[in-house]
């Protein structure tokens, strides 16, 4: 880069020369900027532009219209309080005592059963095999010794941004030796001024038993400040939206200072939300200096006996801070999900980071809103969700297709917030432990809040899109009066997905792709028909010319034949990739109901449908059965008896026979 003295500018400025340099000085200064754009590294299909929460939001219609008022979220975050299995609780009507001994036993009896699942495949921080005298330190830690029959839950607010541990230790347990940055000790992330209910202390007085609104485990007592009452802590954090100020962006620091080290460049993670100060004197100092140009908070402080108190402190104006919770628009939605892009990834909240669930539920947090710690307990909260296990392919393409900006997604092991779809590529932000490398097909340690698009593989070989299982929507939720344009499933969702499950016609692909649209073949019906029967041995091979020993599908064929269940066009000649008609279908339908022993008595008039005339004699009472068990309903009003079926037409007919069969 040139750098050219001030002093020397001037005469440079009048000479030839430098008017013959100029066009080459600002071409490498023009050329710099590009250069430092390209400093980053992004994942394949993300470009600099998509990490701008603008470039999101202006692929949204309405993108700035509030969603959820915050009074319904405070019906929503009752509601999910209600619902068993979200783990999220009202820690202000708690019970105010408990019975220690008690309490003790019942750590020390998880303690155990935790310590049990862990020894023998996880390393202490030495790097060797973790004994059971490891564990059993940690356990013995547990027990509060002064535990008593009736004691009293005392009030805890954080004043570090800290996480609740498994044990009562500082002792790691780590699954790859030497590997101090993916700890299961740590369980889920509490920010400064988060509220905890303290049951029990550590042997060693060192940390405490807490519940967080979301979660327990032990948490370290240097790190909490117990208030007086229950007064003094509900007034520390329980207050109006708008006397609150909220953390939206990655991190935000309290003003540096010698004089005033207990408030000073206090570190606040995404989703903190302190007291705003009000009625502030006339020329008021705080931390020794007016607050020009920022806002004034209440910060909890710990005493030196752990008491509570709190002290002024200041937060610049620049900060990413919001007066209140942010109204929960799909445009402020992209501006929190992206603010932490680059942080690092804190299994458990470790690290001053998130891991993949516990980042969906700050993001949601910075609107007022509470959804659960984990992945498994949001899903139960009332709210628009779709179950994508065994959907195809083609079914979760459309549901994607119609999600909107903010949905989480998720597969086992892993939960995302989507942003949308840009050229036919589906793109996510979350914070990932690990991914196959793009470039080397090699298991990457990614640890990092990154953009990328749902063709990243697992280690299975199988994309995040193939392995998306669930997909909801935490702010649209059930309410009374309020209707979302939530993508629906499928017509043929409910048959597709049960062959799949059942493996009776099977995905094309191991990413799920089922053939929706595609013509099934006879071959595919015998198949179909054999896999749903246990797959029985066939007493002898079938004689037909066009199915060879070495075809795919000789068993079933032979099998179907066989039975009777399905004929040949004649003593030689099958047509197993001839397309399988309607009438066919049904006929060797009803042939499979005889043989499994079920009523396969003619059924339903045929009169109503205008091409019932159409039906070949073969197939008349067979298609009469069918449509009386409501296997076959008409496409548009015709049977269409000649016309090819296809696949989800196919999956749709077996699925309503199983429930037939079942009933």
């Amino acid at each position: 880069m040139f750098y050219i003295e001030r002093e020397v500018l001037p005469v440079l400025q009048r000479s030839v020369v430098f008017r013959r340099l100029l066009p080459a000085l600002l071409c490498v200064l023009m050329l710099c900027q590009p250069a430092l754009a390209a400093g980053v590294t992004y994942m394949p299909g993300v470009t600099a532009e998509m990490s701008d929460p603008a470039y999101w939001a202006a692929r949204q219609e309405d993108s700035r219209e509030v969603i959820l008022t915050q009074e319904e979220i405070q019906t929503v975050n009752e509601g999910v309080i209600a619902k068993e299995g979200t783990m999220v609780m009202d820690l202000k009507t708690a019970p105010e005592t408990f019975n220690g001994p008690r309490q003790v036993e019942a750590v020390r009896s998880s303690s155990t059963a935790d310590a049990q699942y862990y020894y023998g495949w996880t390393y202490g921080p030495d790097g060797e095999k973790a004994d059971w005298n490891y564990y059993q330190a940690m356990i013995d830690n547990c027990a509060d010794p002064n535990a008593t029959g009736d004691m009293p839950v005392r009030y805890g607010v954080a004043v570090e941004r800290t996480f609740l541990r498994v044990f009562p230790s500082d002792n790691p347990i780590l699954d790859v030796p030497g590997d101090l940055d993916f700890d299961y000790q740590a369980l889920s992330a509490v920010c400064v001024n988060d509220p905890v209910l303290i049951y029990l202390t550590s042997a060693d007085g060192k940390y405490y038993m807490a519940r967080s609104r979301d979660c327990s485990g032990w948490i370290p007592a240097k790190d909490v400040a117990v208030c007086a009452d229950k007064e003094e802590w509900l007034a520390a954090w329980d207050l109006p939206s708008e006397r609150l100020l909220v953390v939206y962006g990655n991190k935000a620091y309290t003003d540096s200072s010698n004089a005033y080290p207990q408030t000073a460049r206090r570190m606040l993670t995404q989703g903190t939300a302190l007291e705003l100060a009000e009625d502030l004197e006339p020329d008021q100092l705080v931390g020794g200096r007016s607050p020009y140009h920022n806002y004034v908070v209440w910060l909890p402080v710990r005493r030196d006996d752990g008491g509570y108190e709190k002290q002024l402190a200041l937060i610049p104006e620049t900060a990413k801070v919001s007066v209140g919770y942010l109204p929960l628009t799909p445009e402020n939605i992209a501006r929190v999900s992206l603010a932490c892009l680059g942080d690092v990834y804190g299994w458990g909240g470790m690290l001053e980071g998130e891991d993949c669930s516990g980042m969906v539920r700050t993001v949601y947090s910075c609107f007022g809103l509470h959804i659960g710690r984990n992945g498994n307990w949001q899903w139960p909260a009332d709210m628009e969700k779709i179950d994508m296990t065994n959907m195809s392919m083609e079914e979760k393409r459309l549901i994607l297709d119609g999600l909107p900006l903010g949905a989480a997604l998720c597969f086992p092991g892993h939960e995302m917030i989507y942003l949308g779809k840009v050229d036919g590529n589906y793109y996510v932000v979350s914070t990932v432990g690990s991914i196959m490398s793009p470039d080397t097909g090699r298991l990457l340690n990614t640890r990092d809040v990154m953009i990328n698009t749902l063709d990243v593989k697992r280690a299975s070989g199988l994309t995040w899109l193939g392995a998306l299982n669930k997909a909801f929507m935490p702010c649209y939720a059930k309410l009374e009066g309020r209707t979302y344009d939530f993508p629906s499933l499928q017509w043929y969702h409910d048959g597709v997905t049960w062959s799949m499950a059942n493996k009776v016609l099977p995905a094309l692909d191991i990413d799920g792709t089922f053939g929706v649209g595609q013509t099934v073949s006879r071959e595919e019906l015998a198949q179909a028909l054999w896999d749903l029967a246990g797959q029985p041995a066939a007493g002898a091979p079938c004689a037909f010319a066009d199915v060879p020993e070495s075809h795919p599908a000789w068993n079933a064929i032979s099998w179907t034949a066989e039975t009777g269940i399905m004929a040949g066009y004649d003593a030689v000649t099958f047509g197993p990739e001839d397309a399988l008609t309607r009438e066919q279908a049904v006929t060797a339908l009803r042939r499979f109901a005889r043989y499994q022993g079920l009523p396969a008595e003619a059924g339903a008039e045929l009169g109503g449908f205008p091409d019932a005339g159409v039906v070949s004699d073969y197939a008349r009472e067979a298609m009469g059965w069918a449509c009386g068990q409501g296997l076959i309903t008409g496409s548009g009003g015709y049977l269409l008896p000649t016309g090819s079926l296809t696949r989800e037409q196919l999956a749709t007919v077996l699925w309503r026979y199983d429930q037939f069969s079942a009933e």
